[in-house]
Order: structure tokens, then C-alpha cells, then sequence
């Protein structure tokens, strides 16, 4: 067995004895990783992506089924990994499969009404059709990717105009930090004061808005289609959102995360953190890196020794141990090579922590349920007044294997 594998199965038989094995600073080989993400991959294309392209959902442990939700998003995502699967392998039907699922997205766009250009996103599960402002505008960076991949300019024109129409409908009035974060499909209003997460009405702006720059949307639509209003949008947004940064490296006033209770989301700080990064490297300014430095920072705090997050965190770093969740793994991991690139080598022994997590903790190619063959863990336990509800996640491939390709750039052969 080799070194790597030795320490894979040493911190399995710790996890399982309640002891934090030490993080190894030692690489995965490059074949290894190279293996892994086709396995990820055929996952993704086989399991989390229907006929049409379209992301299935979560998946109900009780009741055996897929349910969908923010499908455009997830779709996003997916034809992202896939793209990096494709560029990692070499295998066509990655790219097809990436192609197919472009083409549903696209198929999304309003063409005519009050929303005419925008991408009809229903978030679903308890918010029904209503559409949220990062599930189209963090749902793009595949559909920019596809483009360039293939020449067709088609997926980045519609999400170029989705985006466009975010800006000119969603912006908070004399704010240039802040964009509402919820749009009726049917009428195409903005709810401005009120929020589907929150009981207080009127909601507070906070509650109702958000800075919106995951994914930086912006950016890629100003770069993609010259419309410089977006290159300056995007300017001012992440100058806004880096002075609402936290001393402990979150946004902790804006939901997901929970300013009273301290509840920190495993991944959203973690996308405001590759904003400034982006940012760092569009306008030099240091003060997005450190930034970004600080949310790495409380992310390493966050980890587990193992590599693994659970989806309940907080402020002082406590966590919750029956809901690991991968594509917190692999985000985190993602923005320390990301940091990496630019000179920070604090994070190495955590980045080989992450990747022997992500290896290790997936279900078998054997399992007996389909639906989970070749799936990275990314468990949530939604508690109800009838009992808990047990889904399983499609997040931990789709991260997973974007992280594996910057690991490989970083420490591949």
C-alpha cells in the first residue's frame, strides 16, 4: 500500500476512534488524483445530472428520491466541474455532457415579459419559484468557462444579459455595496422589504440584500461583453463588501450565516473570499488579499484535523459532527491554492489534508444504492417536527473536482 493510502486509512481508523490524526504535508500523486476525478466525474454524469442535463437535486435517504433545487445553480456548478474534469482527462464525454447541461440552462431564459433576458431560476424547497439573486449570478462562472471551451458564445451571451439585468433591477437604490436578493418570476418585483428567511416585516436592508458578488458575476460579464458599467459595478461591490468584513474573517450580517447566533455557512464566506481574491488580482490592491486571508485563515480553524467540515459552524470555530460536508472540504481547499499562487504557503499541510479527505470519504462504486455510487459525503440533516430528513448533496463532487484540478496545477507532476 502506498505512503498516502497508509495515511488515509491510519486517519479513518482515528476518525472512527475519536482521535485527530495529524494532517500530512506529504502530496497525492498526480495519477492518483487523476483517477479520482474520473470516478467524480462519471458520478456527476451518471447520477447527479438527468436526461436533459439538468442537476437532479438532493436526495432523500428516507424516501429514496431526488428532489430538485436552485436547479440552475447547481446545473452551473456542474457544467463547471465537468469542464475541469474534461481538461484534467482528456475525455469527450465530459465536455458533451457539459454541453448538454449548458444547453438546459440557456433554455431557462425568460424571452419575453418584465423578465425578459433574466434566467427563470426557481430556488424551490420552501421558496418555491422564486429566484434568488446568486443562484443566476453565482450559477455562471461554467457558463463563461463553456464558452471559451467550446467557441460557442451562446451560454456566455445569456448569462452576460442575466446578469445585466440583475444590475439594472436588483441594485439597492443609492447603494453601490448591496443588490436585493429575491425577484418574483411572474411580475419580475424585487422584494425590497422582506425576506423569505426571516420573520421581521419590514425585513431590515440586511435581511433583504446582500452584497451579492459570489462568483463575481460582474466581472465576468463586463469581461465577456465590454459593458463597462458592469466593470465598475463590480469594482465598487468588492470595495463595499471588503469593509463589511468581519474581524473574524466572515460576513456574519448577512444570511446564510447568523449574526445572533453566531451560525457560520461552510461555504458562503468562503465565496466572498474568492471575490476578493479575483479582486486582488484585477486591481492590486492588498487589502482584498488580506481579505481573503483572513476567511483562509478561519477556514484552517474551522477544519478538522482529518480535513473535514461539518455544515454547523460558528464564530469560535465549534462545529457540529453528524453533517460532514465535502464541498466545504474542497471550497476551503480551492481558495488556499488559490492563495498559494499568490505566496501563501501557510495552507499546504491543510490542501493534502483536504484532498485525503475528499479521496477517502466516498460511498463505493458498489454500493448497493445507485443513487450514491461514487458520491464525495455531503450530508444535511434538515430536523423537523415529524424527525430528521437525511439528504444526500451533489455539492462534494462538484467542488471536488474543481479542487483537484488547482491541486493538480500546483502539485502535480
Amino acid at each position: 500500500m502506498g505512503s498516502w493510502r497508509s495515511a488515509v486509512v491510519s486517519a479513518l481508523i482515528a476518525v472512527a476512534i475519536g482521535v485527530a490524526p495529524a494532517v500530512s504535508a506529504q502530496p497525492i500523486p498526480a495519477a492518483d488524483v487523476r483517477a479520482a476525478v474520473v470516478e467524480m466525474a462519471d458520478a456527476i454524469d451518471r447520477v447527479l445530472l438527468d436526461d436533459h442535463g439538468a442537476a437532479r437535486g438532493d436526495y432523500h435517504w428516507q424516501r429514496g428520491v431526488w428532489e430538485p433545487y436552485e436547479v440552475a445553480w447547481h446545473t452551473g456548478q456542474a457544467i463547471e466541474a465537468l469542464l475541469a474534469a474534461h481538461a484534467i482527462s482528456g475525455r469527450p464525454r465530459f465536455l458533451d455532457r457539459a454541453r448538454q447541461a449548458g444547453e438546459f440552462w440557456i433554455g431557462l431564459r425568460f424571452t419575453s415579459g418584465p423578465l425578459k433576458g433574466m434566467i427563470n431560476a426557481a430556488h424551490g424547497d420552501h421558496l418555491g419559484p422564486l429566484i434568488n439573486f446568486t443562484t443566476v449570478g453565482n450559477g455562471t462562472p461554467g457558463l463563461f468557462r463553456l464558452s471559451r471551451v467550446t467557441g460557442d458564445r451562446r451560454f456566455a451571451d445569456v448569462a452576460t444579459e442575466a446578469i445585466a439585468w440583475q444590475y439594472r433591477r436588483m441594485a439597492v437604490p443609492g447603494r453601490t455595496d448591496l443588490y436585493y436578493n429575491i425577484v418574483e418570476p411572474d411580475t419580475g418585483r424585487v422584494w425590497t422589504d422582506r425576506s423569505p428567511h426571516h420573520d421581521t416585516r419590514p425585513a431590515t436592508l440586511t435581511q433583504a440584500a446582500r452584497p451579492n458578488i459570489e462568483g463575481s458575476p460582474f466581472l465576468d460579464a463586463c469581461r465577456h461583453g465590454r459593458k463597462q458599467e458592469l466593470c465598475g459595478a463590480h469594482r465598487l461591490l468588492a470595495s463595499g463588501t471588503l469593509v463589511r468584513q468581519s474581524e473574524h474573517g466572515f460576513w456574519i450580517e448577512f444570511e446564510p450565516n447568523d449574526p445572533i447566533t453566531g451560525a457560520v455557512h461552510p461555504r458562503f464566506n468562503t465565496w466572498n473570499a474568492e471575490a476578493m481574491l479575483r479582486a486582488y488580482r484585477e486591481y492590486g490592491d492588498r487589502r482584498f488579499l488580506n481579505a481573503a486571508l483572513r476567511t483562509a485563515r478561519a477556514n484552517a480553524r474551522m477544519m478538522r484535523p482529518d480535513g473535514s467540515f461539518d455544515y454547523r459552524q460558528s464564530v469560535s470555530s465549534e462545529g457540529g459532527r453528524d453533517q460532514p460536508t465535502g464541498s466545504a472540504t474542497a471550497f476551503a481547499g480551492l481558495l488556499w491554492l488559490g492563495l498559494r499562487r499568490d505566496g501563501a504557503r501557510e495552507f499546504d499541510e491543510r490542501i493534502h489534508g483536504a484532498a485525503r479527505w475528499l479521496i477517502a470519504n466516498r460511498y463505493p462504486a458498489n454500493h448497493p444504492d445507485p443513487n450514491l455510487r461514487g458520491l464525495v459525503v455531503e450530508r444535511r440533516v434538515k430536523r423537523t417536527e415529524s424527525g430528521p430528513i437525511v439528504l444526500q448533496r451533489d455539492l462534494g463532487n462538484l467542488f471536488a473536482v474543481r479542487f483537484f484540478e488547482a491541486y493538480l496545477r500546483e502539485f502535480g507532476e
